[in-house]
């Protein structure tokens, strides 16, 4: 390992010494409005962080328990017209107690209603993080992109610059889910180039690496670190995570499984 790459990894393992002791003593409260497909490994993913998951997609009560709180994912994968309308309110209150806004935009530019809805978010909401692959994120920063039904296809050599620019726009920051994760404040760029293919074997890992942004940005919240900071270490040690797994077991069931375990021995 070179010099550069210690200290990168003595960086992370301080941040997330000080992110586990904040979720240890708080265990903070992540409400979900997500993907029917994961809700459960989401759930799942969240606890084992530490933190407490819930999910609350009715219109009737997503702004109520929005309240109580440390941050909000918003997640697109199965969305319609009633859970966009769930989404909007239970974002306006996170908005007004300044609580953390996690948008996932899955598949946003394969249907003309999920990039409406995204639109409508995005217009509406003040979101801080975004998090998404390269065909979504090239897309919502306007340039051309390939998504097939969820997934992204086609090459996307200036991701890094459409990330940024993206960030800028909307004040946020941006993670890029890929082979190599980018993560952007519009200022900095950072890649985190670890992991395992098995993670894109397996449906629904980048959900949880929704669930785990914002289990890490909560926890950002009552600490010194920033946004920034604090994504690149969530993206740092869910690749890891995937890493250790992949020693253990070389089928997709079977690393799910695992992975889920590392996830918790990790904390």
């Amino acid at each position: 390992m070179s010099a550069e790459n210690d200290k990168t990894a003595a960086e992370f393992s301080q941040n997330w010494k000080l992110i586990k002791k904040i979720i240890k003593a708080e265990k903070p409260l992540i409400h979900h409005i997500t993907n029917n497909v994961t809700v459960n490994d989401c759930a799942n993913l969240t606890l084992n962080w530490g933190a407490l998951p819930v999910m609350a997609p009715a219109a009737e009560e997503s702004a109520q328990m929005v309240e109580n709180a440390a941050a909000l994912v918003l997640n697109l994968g199965t969305i319609s017209s009633r859970q966009l309308d769930s989404m909007l309110k239970a974002g306006r209150r996170a908005n007004e107690l300044e609580i953390p806004i996690i948008l996932d935009p899955v598949g946003v530019g394969a249907t003309k209603f999920r990039t409406e809805a995204a639109q409508k978010i995005l217009s509406e909401l003040n979101i801080d993080l975004i998090k998404g692959n390269k065909g979504e994120i090239s897309f919502l920063a306007g340039k051309a992109a390939e998504v097939k039904g969820v997934e992204s296809i086609g090459e996307y050599s200036d991701i890094g610059k459409s990330a940024g620019e993206l960030a800028r726009k909307l004040g946020a920051v941006v993670v890029v889910s890929s082979e190599v994760d980018l993560i952007s404040d519009g200022s900095q760029l950072t890649e985190v180039d670890r992991g395992h293919p098995l993670l894109g074997e397996v449906v629904g890992t980048g959900c949880m690496l929704g669930s785990t942004l914002a289990v890490f940005t909560a926890a950002a919240g009552s600490s010194s670190l920033s946004l920034f900071e604090a994504a690149k270490t969530a993206v740092y040690y869910y690749s890891l995570a995937g890493e250790k797994a992949a020693k253990k077991e070389a089928t997709p069931a079977r690393f799910k499984i695992e992975f889920m375990d590392q996830i918790y021995l990790l904390r």
